[in-house]
C-alpha cells in the first residue's frame, strides 16, 4: 500500500488573497491598499522565475501504538496530538516540499538594499508557494488512497501541538528530503526556509 511519490516542477498557482493572509490581512477586519496589491502581483510573476517546487512522500506501515508515541520499524513519533490523529491508522506517510534557495537569496538581497517591504512580500509569496506544494502533494496522496479503498487524516507538522520541532531530522531523512536538498539547522529549522514537512494517517476504509 506505498504512498512513496517523487515531484519535480510541481505547477503552484500563487492566490494573490493566500498572500495577502500570510501578510496578516483578516477578512472583514483589514485591507490591503491598492498599490501593495499591485505590488504583490509584480513580485507574483517575479517569483516564477525564482521557486523551483518538489515535494516527495514515503509511507511506513504502524507496527506499535501508545498514548504518547507512534512507532514504525524504523522510526518513532512522540507525542499525544501525533498518538491522537494516528490512533485509526495502519500506515503513516511522511511528506516533504520545498520550492528551492533562489527566491531566499532574491529576499536577502532585497533586505540588504533596505527594501523591506518587497522583501516581507516576497517571503509571504514563498510561504504560499511551499503551503501550495504541500497541497499539491496532499491531493495525489488522496487520490491514490480513494483509488485503493483508503483514507487520509489531515496532515499534521512538527510544531504543531505537542509535535516537536525536534522530529525534523526523522522527517527529512526517511520522506526522502534529503534528495530535494532539504536539510535541518542546529535550531531545528528546514534549510531552505521554504521548505514544509508533515505527516499523514492512512486508514481502512
Amino acid at each position: 500500500m506505498s504512498f512513496d511519490l517523487s515531484l519535480k516542477n510541481i505547477p503552484v498557482e500563487i492566490k494573490k488573497e493566500e498572500v495577502r493572509r500570510y501578510l496578516g490581512e483578516y477578512k472583514g477586519i483589514t485591507e490591503t491598499p491598492s498599490e501593495i496589491n499591485l505590488l504583490i502581483e509584480r513580485l507574483i510573476i517575479l517569483s516564477k522565475t525564482l521557486i523551483s517546487p518538489s515535494a516527495i512522500s514515503r509511507s511506513y506501515p504502524i507496527t506499535a501504538k501508545g498514548e504518547n508515541v507512534i512507532e514504525t520499524e524504523a522510526f518513532e513519533l512522540p507525542g499525544r496530538d501525533i498518538a491522537r490523529l494516528l490512533k485509526d491508522s495502519i500506515e503513516v506517510i511522511l511528506c516533504a516540499t520545498t520550492i528551492g534557495n533562489e527566491l531566499e537569496e532574491e529576499i536577502n538581497s532585497l533586505l540588504e538594499k533596505k527594501k523591506v517591504l518587497e522583501a516581507t512580500i516576497l517571503d509571504a509569496i514563498g510561504s504560499t508557494a511551499a503551503d501550495t506544494a504541500m497541497d499539491y502533494l496532499n491531493n495525489l496522496l488522496k487520490a491514490e488512497a480513494t483509488r485503493k479503498g483508503l483514507s487520509l487524516t489531515r496532515r499534521y507538522s512538527p510544531g504543531y501541538g505537542d509535535f516537536p520541532l525536534l522530529i525534523q531530522e526523522k522527517l527529512i531523512e526517511f520522506s526522502g528530503g534529503k534528495s530535494l536538498g532539504i536539510r535541518v539547522s542546529p535550531s531545528y529549522i528546514l534549510i531552505p526556509r521554504k521548505s514544509v514537512t508533515a505527516v499523514i494517517g492512512v486508514m481502512k476504509g
